[in-house]
């Protein structure tokens, strides 16, 4: 071999050496076996129920990330979704949190201010998701993952209540279905023609706050001001809450002590008309064999509003002290990709966030995700705040006094909106 064979060989060489040193000369969809010979360990944590539809269609998507991405392993745990955010910052606290974790957007605002060695706990996401990445989302569930500008979760799902019923139970009492154009005064009205010996017209639980907050909406109150200063004694706030305890104490429409879980019970027994519940129970209603269709929450007649359900949204954040940020992104956006969603919404009705999911023809003749859908366009996004993270408390307390009959719903609310004020202050 010549001298100028040698020199161009070892030009060559070193040209392609520098290359594939350089940034961003590997594709990102290189996997890992292609890149790195040490294994990728990542951490998820969820809050999916044991055995559910839900935890199937997450450990297949897990699944399918580690099998597109040989080298990578992923370890998931269970967390209840009401302890998620406190074991995280526990976790945190010990410097142990997990790579990803799936939280609510409320929750985010509960842990958004938290710092563990002068860092926050979760990961802005800004950085890691291109343009395009972002604009494949639903604003209002993207914006509902920011806090104070950051960026902390990818949206995966969103929830709200709408109105479901038993069309059979409607058919033997003579009673035309519920209607977009139903008002709250159709509502009773059917609802205390349904209510016959041991079966109600309606199932609901009269002194639950997250119950409450559509109607305060569509009574014209609200829970917070533009400035995020809590309003629960806002105009109509009285008149929702007056509403809803009468139809049980007054209109008897609603069993005695119907909570969260019994209405489930009478429902499923074919013991209520109607319902006001979330998809996540839609598939429970399908196993008991009740035949059921959904409805847009009524409109107000005072206000000519339509009840407008609390709608939460649910995400994968990053954790901060994640070692494997770029690849906890990577599975982020798995778990929220069109393909997911898809899978998520079509096998356990979860609602997808994904602008794609909207139009798919498979979703869109689904008479019941295209339903709930319709019923999240007309909600009220829950701020992501820590003041929506410690909404509730104060209520229980106004709700017990009002049903009790020891305050008026406007004395009770008006303590309410002070202990919340306080409260906040406090944790300032």
């Amino acid at each position: 071999m010549s001298r100028g064979d040698v020199l161009l060989r070892n030009v060559t060489t070193f040209i392609l050496v520098v290359l594939f040193l350089l940034p961003g000369c590997v594709s990102p969809d290189t996997s890992i076996e292609e890149t790195d010979s040490e294994v990728v360990s990542l951490v998820v944590w969820h809050s999916f129920a044991t055995e559910s539809k839900e935890l199937a269609a997450f450990e297949s998507q897990i699944d399918q990330f580690m099998a597109s991405n040989p080298g990578v392993e992923v370890e998931t745990s269970a967390i209840p979704y009401s302890e998620a955010a406190r074991q995280f910052r526990i976790a945190a606290q010990g410097d142990e949190a997990p790579d990803l974790v799936r939280l609510s957007s409320d929750q985010l605002g509960e842990i958004g201010e938290v710092r563990v060695g002068g860092y926050p706990l979760l990961q802005d996401l800004r950085p890691h998701l291109t343009p395009l990445e972002r604009s494949k989302f639903d604003d209002r569930a993207l914006n509902a993952m920011r806090y104070d500008g950051d960026l902390l979760g990818i949206p995966a799902s969103q929830d709200c209540l709408s109105l479901i019923y038993n069309p059979v139970l409607f058919d033997a009492a003579g009673i035309d279905y519920p209607s977009e154009d139903w008002t709250l005064d159709d509502m009773v009205s059917a609802a205390s023609q349904l209510t016959q010996g041991d079966v109600y017209g309606l199932a609901m639980p009269v002194k639950n706050a997250y119950w409450w907050f559509g109607f305060q909406a569509g009574y014209g109150g609200s829970l917070f001001d533009e400035n995020g200063t809590p309003t629960l004694d806002s105009n109509g706030s009285a008149e929702a809450m007056n509403w809803m305890i009468d139809l049980e104490l007054t209109h008897g429409v609603v069993q005695t002590g119907t909570q969260s879980e019994s209405m489930k019970t009478q429902f499923l027994g074919s013991k209520a008309a109607m319902v006001v519940d979330g998809p996540w129970n839609w598939a429970t209603y399908e196993a008991g064999r009740i035949p059921l269709q959904q409805s847009l929450l009524p409109i107000v007649d005072s206000t000519g509003e339509r009840v407008s359900p609390l709608v939460t949204y649910k995400g994968w954040s990053v954790s901060k002290q994640s070692t494997q940020k770029e690849w906890s992104v990577r599975l982020a956006l798995h778990l929220s990709s069109s393909d997911s969603q898809r899978e998520f919404a079509l096998e356990t009705y979860t609602m997808p966030t994904h602008v794609d999911v909207y139009i798919d023809p498979e979703v869109t003749e689904n008479s019941v995700i295209s339903g709930f859908l319709e019923q999240l366009m007309v909600g009220t996004p829950a701020p992501t705040t820590e003041a929506m993270s410690k909404v509730y408390d104060p209520l229980v307390t106004a709700f017990e006094n009002v049903y009790s009959g020891e305050l008026d719903a406007a004395t009770a609310l008006v303590s309410a909106d002070a202990a919340l004020e306080s409260d906040l202050e406090g944790s300032g």
